[in-house]
């Protein structure tokens, strides 16, 4: 198995662990657990923003019951690599709120969850989040 992180890596471990963020991270998952945090109607929510989001086309949608508002969506260039990562994050990067995190699902879908929690700001909106699974369709 490879040793290096990446192409150029001569030391092969990192300077520390990522313990400073997990606070965030299991507020998150707090949230993410509670009964209804997922909000309603992310076609009308949601939609008209990834919809105008330049370099992409939105080719359909549907909510599904495990919460997960899915997008099958065509960028307008041909990409490889981790530039279909970055593209996805920029499109999804409009419906961002203070938490947001994207994983690369595998199969061409990207799965992100964002939302607002107790505090965070501005403070005006009671706490909530969306699901999104982008299915990334090339050719």
């Amino acid at each position: 198995m490879e040793q290096r992180r990446w192409d150029i890596d001569e030391r092969f471990t990192g300077v520390s662990d990522a313990a400073a963020m997990l606070p965030a991270v299991h507020r998150l998952e707090e949230m993410m657990r509670s009964e209804g945090w997922v909000t309603e109607e992310p076609e009308a929510h949601l939609l008209p923003h990834l919809r105008a989001v330049p370099g992409w086309r939105v080719l359909g949608e549907r909510l599904l019951d495990d919460g997960f508002y899915e997008v099958r969506a065509r960028p307008e260039e041909a990409l490889e690599g981790v530039d279909v990562l970055r593209a996805v994050i920029r499109l999804l990067s409009v419906i961002a709120e203070p938490s947001f995190l994207v994983r690369q699902a595998g199969g061409g879908a990207y799965e992100c969850v964002t939302g607002v929690m107790p505090g965070d700001p501005p403070g005006t909106y009671k706490s909530h989040g969306h699901l999104v699974r982008v299915i990334v369709v090339t050719g």
